[in-house]
């Protein structure tokens, strides 16, 4: 396994990202509520930027009996959403939230004496 330098961890606050090049792939880095996640950059639909799409609580629906109205709402397990097209994916597991077959490569993220890596 190869550690990719990405950062010193100070340059990167909740909510901001960056990107880094591996093996030929581009990788977002994502901070998001004190955690870091490093996902393919490439969105499987249709190649929209991961690292511009919003990043916010998964999708989820419950799913009720007919006559009734569905409900809707965001969870705590954060996805992010690509811009062109709103396909969102997990950002722990790459995972597609509406389809567990598809999914975002993902890679570990390290940090070590401050600095970021990560691991492809």
């Amino acid at each position: 396994m190869t550690r990719v330098p990405v950062c010193a961890r100070e340059e990167l606050a909740d909510g901001e990202r960056t990107l880094v090049e591996a093996d030929g792939a581009e990788i977002a880095v994502i901070a998001h509520d004190g955690d870091l996640y490093a996902v393919s950059n490439t969105c499987l639909h249709d190649g929209g930027p991961i690292c511009r799409g919003s990043v916010h609580g998964a999708l989820a629906r419950e799913m009720t009996p007919a006559g009734e109205r569905d409900r809707e709402y965001f969870t705590d397990r954060p996805a992010v959403a690509c811009p062109w097209h709103g396909w969102e994916y997990y950002l722990d597991t790459g995972e597609h939230v509406g389809d567990s077959n598809l999914a975002l490569p993902t890679y570990g993220v390290v940090v070590e004496d401050g600095d970021v890596f990560v691991e492809v």
